[in-house]
């Protein structure tokens, strides 16, 4: 089952949300160095917890903090992107160039 998030990604696929759902420290390690690397930040495995974009609980510091998309459309009072008349905006088109099964799970949404 897909847990579409406020940009489009796919919480259930997400190996923060599945770390803290299986309490697997060893995910929690793995992951905390994938996106440290990709991301270029200091990110420590015990930050690797969420629920999910959109799920009540705890959320992922980026997902929570600094995710333009999740805070522009809980603003909005939108569970996603999707329904926005602004959609896609900049900060979305910027994002699905690199993530472009986004775009394709947020236009799923309105067919």
């Amino acid at each position: 089952m897909k847990m579409i998030a406020c940009c489009g990604l796919d919480c259930a696929e997400c190996p923060a949300r599945t770390a803290f759902i299986t309490d697997d420290d060893l995910l929690r390690e793995k992951t905390a160095g994938e996106w440290s690397t990709l991301y270029g930040a200091d990110i420590k495995s015990e930050n690797i917890n969420c629920t999910g974009c959109r799920e009540p609980g705890i959320k992922f510091a980026h997902c929570e903090n600094g995710c333009f998309m999740r805070k522009c459309a809980m603003g909005r009072g939108i569970d996603t992107c999707a329904p926005c008349a602004e959609f896609p905006c900049t900060e979305l088109n910027s994002f699905f160039a690199f993530v472009p099964e986004a775009r394709a799970n947020l236009e799923a949404l309105v067919d």
